[in-house]
């Protein structure tokens, strides 16, 4: 499935979806990066699962980022038809992130 970048509307249209997982992340952020390489990785082995990412340096997406307490980056959220189930925060590899989702 294709990683979608997310704005406020966007974002409660994804993570109602049956599985949805939320990169919240900022492109001057090294780790950030690697981890959207690794979601790429994930979204391949993992087509049912909704991806989409939401940029902090955005105007549009701070206060989204603030009503989630995101003070660390990158940060991922996984929900499951509309509802948080894990938070997550840090690099993953694609298979360590799928471990921590339980996948």
């Amino acid at each position: 499935m294709e990683i979608i970048e997310l704005n406020p509307e966007s974002f409660k249209e994804t993570v109602v979806k049956p599985a949805a997982l939320i990169d919240f992340y900022a492109s001057w952020c090294g780790p950030c990066r690697n981890m959207g390489r690794e979601l790429e990785k994930f979204a391949a082995a993992h087509p049912d699962i909704a991806i989409g990412k939401v940029n902090i340096e955005n105007e549009e997406n701070r206060e989204l980022a603030a009503s989630f307490d995101v003070s660390t980056i990158p940060s991922l959220f996984f929900f499951r038809n509309g509802q948080m189930v894990k938070h997550l925060t840090g690099f993953f590899s694609s298979s360590a992130l799928a471990g921590e989702l339980g996948l």
